[in-house]
């Protein structure tokens, strides 16, 4: 008979014909003893999440403003302006080129996309989102910053709406605690800000809806995941970094849970301005 997963534990898995009381929890296809065995598993698994991989490539981009002034887009001594004007206002320098009447905001936005190595839309009709794939809980939407609006079934590809910069982590993190690939599209920020007005998650075809929840800390996930394992009896945890969370995904026969974790003290996704 196997011990516990937990080798701080000691205790012997029973035999089959134990009570149920008596059967345990698996958590990521390992016997736990009880509740509490699989919230201490939790809790270092959740201490230090595996991070997801870094993008292949490992050049810098290129500054904003060499690439406006590669597209022609402003002159040397316009460039030298707004970066002086910026130190004193504090604007980024896509804002403070707008704010200064020397760049129409789609060329920012096109040379973001440039920068991000991704697609952009000057406009985009926001209605397509009501059209879209609605599978992911909203609160999680909101702190990948990341809209859907077109999936390919067959390829896992989910094709989104995003401000910028591109949140790369969140895209990341998409892949590996859900197996969907994101294929982001830069947009304006009140255009994104729209989309995700717009958003509203559909029930499941099949199997439990995700529920959401945001925890203070790695404690408290952990003790979250541990009584999804009570209910469920076997239940799986994933987790992903990203810039400004820890996004916790627990899967169970009967319940789907999303548990994020902020890093800071204000919202997972603020508010956005032009760059």
């Amino acid at each position: 008979m196997p011990r516990c997963a937990d080798f701080t534990c000691g205790r012997w898995r029973p035999e089959r014909l134990a009570p149920k009381w008596a059967a345990g929890l698996r958590f990521n296809g390992q016997w736990y003893c009880s509740r509490e065995c699989v919230e201490g598993a939790a809790r270092v698994g959740l201490d230090s999440p595996a991070v997801p991989a870094a993008s292949a490539s490992s050049l810098p981009p290129l500054k904003l403003g060499v690439l406006l002034r590669h597209l022609g887009a402003i002159t040397e001594s316009a460039l030298e302006s707004a970066l002086e004007a910026q130190r004193a206002s504090g604007r980024r320098l896509g804002a403070e080129l707008q704010h200064m009447g020397l760049v129409e905001g789609e060329v920012v936005l096109k040379a973001l996309a440039a920068q991000g190595g991704v697609s952009y839309l000057p406009s985009f009709d926001v209605n397509r989102v009501m059209a879209g794939p609605s599978w992911l809980p909203a609160e999680t939407v909101r702190a990948l910053g990341l809209v859907p609006f077109e999936a390919d079934e067959s390829q896992k590809r989910l094709r989104v709406v995003c401000a910028p910069p591109v949140p790369r982590s969140a895209t990341r993190a998409l892949l590996k605690l859900t197996g969907w690939t994101a294929e982001p599209y830069l947009v304006h920020d009140e255009v994104w800000q729209d989309a995700l007005s717009l958003y509203r998650p559909a029930l499941p075809k099949t199997g439990p809806r995700a529920e959401v929840t945001t925890v203070k800390g790695a404690a408290a996930a952990a003790a979250r995941v541990a009584d999804n394992a009570l209910v469920d009896r076997t239940v799986t945890m994933r987790a992903a970094s990203c810039d400004q969370y820890t996004w916790v995904r627990v899967e169970g026969a009967r319940q789907v849970s999303d548990l994020l974790i902020p890093a800071m003290e204000e919202p997972c996704q603020a508010a956005r301005i032009a760059r």
